[in-house]
């Protein structure tokens, strides 16, 4: 007697759509590491490439592990994976008459999501957290991007490499 074979049936696979897509402060060890697959490879290239050897994948993660950073993710669990499509980190800086949330590291493939629907919720997150200036220390091409965000330069940083001398 022949065992009837099962029937196969096709299942659209979809992508989630920009709407999908949550904010996340990520304040937990075990977030952290649920999403951390995602953020380490949205990060990997600003840090490759931005960064300019200051810190590493590792010290971001346990910067944030152990508060001494913040990690805002827009992220999506609604299709059976924890999707990430931006990852925001930064840090607390503490100048005397100015509290400022310093951006550390943002990566991503939405970064559009972040401005059309999350920008307002970062920036009032800052606010709450004794913060009254946002800054970050990035590229010119950077620069341009984040001018549409409503950042102004206020300085030039320059660098000299003491070992090449």
């Amino acid at each position: 007697m022949a065992v009837p074979s099962p029937k196969l049936e096709l299942v659209e696979v979809t992508s989630p759509s920009i709407e999908d897509f949550e904010p996340l402060l990520v304040s937990t060890a075990e977030q952290l590491d649920t999403y951390w697959p995602q953020i380490s490879y949205w990060l990997k290239p600003c840090v490759e490439k931005a960064m300019h050897g200051e810190m590493s994948l590792q010290d971001i993660y346990e910067f944030v592990k152990t508060g001494q950073m913040h990690a805002i993710i827009a992220k999506c669990d609604d299709h059976g994976s924890h999707e990430v499509a931006l990852v925001l980190i930064l840090e607390t800086l503490a100048y005397p008459k100015l509290p400022t949330i310093n951006i550390v590291a943002l990566g991503g493939h939405e970064l559009d999501l972040l401005k059309s629907k999350f920008w307002e919720h970062v920036c009032s997150w800052a606010f709450m957290n004794g913060a009254r200036s946002l800054q970050a220390s990035v590229s010119p091409a950077m620069a341009r991007i984040i001018q549409r965000y409503g950042f102004n330069p206020v300085y030039t940083t320059m660098r000299m490499d003491l070992t090449e001398m």
